[in-house]
């Protein structure tokens, strides 16, 4: 075997000297944890031997990286969560999806399949799941630096809605971990305490420190969306609770994606009950790891894409977000109503600090038209440590002589305002009718001496439709390069960075905001977690090669700051900077 023994004892050994016990807190403000059921570890999920699984041949005999066949589009569409990690290494992906359980109509159970070579060869384990189900989206997240050797955990969320008598029972959630990536020692599955009473379904998952957080949204008449936090990698629960209220009839499930120091953003579709045929993107920020977090907004407020927005809406699908160098990044497909193909929209603040964005849209696919065209669908988005951006998204690419659907993308680098245009990503539309596109979140700067330069995106899409209608699920690690085409930001940004100097930071009494250059106007803004204006600084117009501003540490009415975290924008009529300091005391 090609496994290394004593990696996989080891971990085995402590699973089975003390066990996997997770543990439920009956209120967040108590120290008295009361203890769940104990799960018994399993060494091994599924087939041990490293060898790979017997694949059926794709529909038409194509040779792209397929995971898996799959038996229905859900396998992994459905969940406002990624079914997909890729590593800093540019080698190890996991994917989560449904698979084959044999049974027609509750025809799927959870598997997940791994790859140390960068989709050329898969190693699957599985059923994670409990029983067989008709639905059972998935999700799953590792953190930013996996795997290495400290940690090799994977977070796994899924829920299981089986079909009885033409009815759907009741859909818990559940979550599974790998401990020792790529090895398949997978906990059991844990019920997320009160997601069976609540009837849950499109769960996200993301990980941050030790910080485990997962959403999912109600499946029944009031949608209404929940939370449940684990503060130490998994191993204990709270009960879970009231997120987000939806509205009238349909809200669809957050996606969400962390920052730094708790920082998280959540995006999602709710109706609108003005026009309940409509569903817009809404936003919601947390600065405490989703303890608690800011009202919901309209993503594009009181400056709406369209002038006339009677007819204009998304979907539980189209809809991506992450947070580059702490500043949110969206991604949305708009189309008309009942139109499965829309136009693909980013948004990115022009102005503002977290808690207080303003968002400008930026229309990527769809032409200069009044109102949405049928152009595209599937957006999603992934993004480097250095900030760079790509948006990917499904289009008809009418291209000899290929001239179905196949995969496009877009790239903006963290320094220049304009949208590259990557144009097909993909070379199979003729071949299989691509669906349910999905990048993993982390791309990875490629320094290639064939390019100027780029980045490795991570892919998965099917080709599978309503069961019995099946395909298969496949891979892709493509290369997305700056070209001489694009689109323009529709208005420069005014994110621009200053030479700026902020010494200390953390601080204890008073921190110095140093500018270089030429500088004249400078105003410096404070504020809190809550995104609350707590000092304003301003400086004199009077031009100076250097100025500089002090805040030492006070709210506007004279009192002390209370210690803790505080974002700071800098404006000025050369640009602005916005970041965040630490006061301690």
């Amino acid at each position: 075997m090609k496994y290394n023994v004593i990696k996989i004892i080891i971990p085995l050994m402590v699973l089975l000297c003390f066990g996997r016990q997770y543990t439920v807190s009956t209120n967040q403000s108590e120290t008295k944890l009361a203890r769940a059921p104990k799960v018994e570890p399993k060494s091994i999920i599924g087939n041990f031997d490293p060898c790979l699984k017997p694949l059926p041949p794709p529909k038409t005999g194509y040779d792209q990286h397929v995971i898996s066949a799959i038996p229905d589009f859900r396998s992994t569409a459905g969940s406002p969560g990624k079914n997909i990690v890729f590593a800093e290494d540019g080698q190890s992906v996991a994917v989560i999806y449904g698979l084959f359980s044999g049974d027609p109509t509750n025809f799927q159970q959870v598997y997940v399949s791994y790859s140390t070579d960068r989709g050329t060869s898969w190693i699957d384990y599985g059923p994670l799941s409990t029983y067989n189900s008709r639905r059972a989206y998935s999700g799953l997240d590792a953190a930013p630096n996996w795997p290495n050797p400290s940690d090799l955990r994977i977070h796994y969320v899924w829920h299981q809605a089986a079909q009885i008598s033409g009815s759907y029972d009741s859909s818990p959630c559940f979550y599974a971990e790998e401990v020792s990536y790529p090895d398949g020692l997978i906990t059991n599955a844990f019920r997320l305490p009160n997601s069976g009473t609540w009837d849950v379904w499109h769960p996200c998952i993301a990980v941050k420190d030790s910080f485990v957080i997962i959403t999912a949204i109600d499946n029944t008449w009031f949608n209404d969306s929940y939370i449940w936090r684990s503060t130490d990698y998994g191993w204990t629960w709270d009960n879970g609770r009231l997120f987000l209220p939806g509205p009238l009839s349909w809200m669809a499930g957050p996606h969400f994606r962390f920052g730094n120091d708790g920082y998280i953003f959540f995006l999602w579709n709710r109706q609108q009950e003005s026009n309940p045929a409509l569903y817009w993107p809404y936003y919601c920020e947390s600065f405490d790891y989703g303890l608690t977090w800011t009202q919901p907004q309209l993503i594009w407020q009181d400056s709406p894409p369209y002038p006339d927005m009677s007819n204009v809406t998304g979907w539980w699908y189209d809809y991506d977000c992450e947070v580059v160098n702490d500043t949110p990044v969206a991604t949305l497909k708009l189309s008309t109503q009942g139109n499965d193909y829309g136009e693909i929209w980013v948004y990115r603040p022009n102005s503002g600090v977290p808690g207080d964005w303003h968002f400008r849209g930026t229309k990527l696919v769809g032409g200069d038209t009044s109102v949405p065209i049928p152009a595209a669908r599937y957006p999603t988005i992934a993004a480097d440590e250095y900030g760079n951006v790509i948006i990917g998204y499904q289009a008809l690419f009418l291209v000899q002589p290929d001239t179905f659907w196949d995969c496009g993308a877009f790239i903006r680098p963290h320094s220049i305002n304009t949208w590259s245009d990557c144009g097909r990503i993909t070379f199979n539309g003729n071949v299989i009718e691509e669906g349910y596109l999905e990048f993993a979140h982390n791309a990875r700067f490629a320094d290639l001496p064939c390019l100027n330069w780029g980045d490795s995106v991570a892919l998965i899409y099917n080709d599978a439709d309503e069961y019995p209608a099946t395909g298969n699920l496949y891979f892709d690690c493509v290369i997305c390069s700056i070209v001489s085409s694009g689109v323009a930001e529709s208005k420069p940004t005014n994110l621009k960075r200053l030479e700026v100097t902020i010494l200390p930071n953390p601080f204890r009494n008073s921190v110095r905001f140093s500018f270089r250059g030429q500088t004249s106007g400078e105003r410096l803004q404070v504020y809190d977690i809550t995104g609350k204006l707590v000092r304003e600084l301003p400086t004199s117009n009077i031009q100076h090669p250097i100025s500089e501003l002090v805040w030492n540490g006070r709210k506007s009415d004279g009192s002390l700051a209370s210690p803790g975290v505080y974002f700071y924008n800098i404006s000025s009529p050369h640009g602005s900077y916005q970041g965040k300091v630490i006061l301690t005391r």
